[in-house]
């Protein structure tokens, strides 16, 4: 069975700002009717992938299922072996090849395509870029021969369903002028200052699922007698006990 997963987390901006940042990602976002039962990415290190690999009858959605269903993406792998298009090799020549880099790329270009509608709580937003700076993280798995790989992106957000030519234009400029920034303070060696956030009302919170506060508490007195060399002392001890 693979289980070879790929653990995206994200920071995400609006026009006006940053709503989120080190958020986990996962594929319900993306569709929370289609993918609500799958919780992970899965991920394939050795396999070098392509469009060409997959029959062409099959739509993105399609796709995106095998690498949400560890029996599909069994099956895909089988059909791969079975038509010999699929060699196996090591991690490490993998990383040499580019083929780890590819398959990320692959697969982050299939899910966050542009225009795609991407939900963050109880926001639909729709994409209108993501940014990858081609790093991962390579974590062995106890008992398994491959690994799993985690990345950091940053997507460029509109709210709504909705990606206007104007919108999309002006996130764009934005997008430009943060990447100058961002390569001026790596020219002259300084720290980047952090980027503008949202106003508080356009910052995501999980608001169906809050943290239950506990119960209020009640402050009583007690004493306790101790008996030093005959002598009696008595101590005021406050202690806390659970209102009912």
């Amino acid at each position: 069975m693979s289980n070879n997963i790929l653990k995206v987390t994200f920071d995400a901006s609006t026009i006006n700002g940053v709503i989120v940042t080190d958020m986990k990602y996962s594929p319900s976002m993306s569709n929370p009717k289609l993918y609500s039962l799958f919780p992970n990415i899965f991920f394939i290190p050795s396999i070098k992938l392509k469009r060409d690999l997959f029959d062409k009858n099959l739509g993105d959605d399609d796709i995106k299922k095998i690498f949400l269903s560890s029996a599909q993406l069994d099956n895909f792998i089988t059909m791969l072996q079975e038509k010999k298009m699929y060699q196996p090799i090591t991690i490490a020549d993998a990383q040499k090849k580019g083929i780890i880099y590819n398959n990320i790329k692959f697969i982050l270009d299939l899910f966050f395509k542009k225009g795609a509608s991407f939900f963050i709580y109880q926001s639909q937003y729709a994409i209108n870029s993501y940014n990858w700076n081609n790093k991962y993280v390579i974590t062995p798995v106890p008992g398994q021969k491959s690994p799993i790989v985690e990345i950091k992106i940053n997507f460029v957000l509109h709210k709504g369903n909705d990606l206007s030519f104007i919108e999309s234009t002006r996130l764009n400029c934005m997008q430009k002028r943060e990447g100058i920034v961002t390569d001026y303070y790596s020219l002259v060696g300084l720290d980047k200052p952090l980027g503008k956030t949202a106003p508080l009302s356009e910052r995501q919170v999980d608001t169906l699922n809050k943290p239950r506060h506990p119960p209020p508490v009640k402050k009583t007195v007690t004493t306790t007698t101790t008996y030093t060399g005959g002598k009696r002392t008595d101590n005021r001890r406050r202690t806390k006990k659970n209102r009912k």
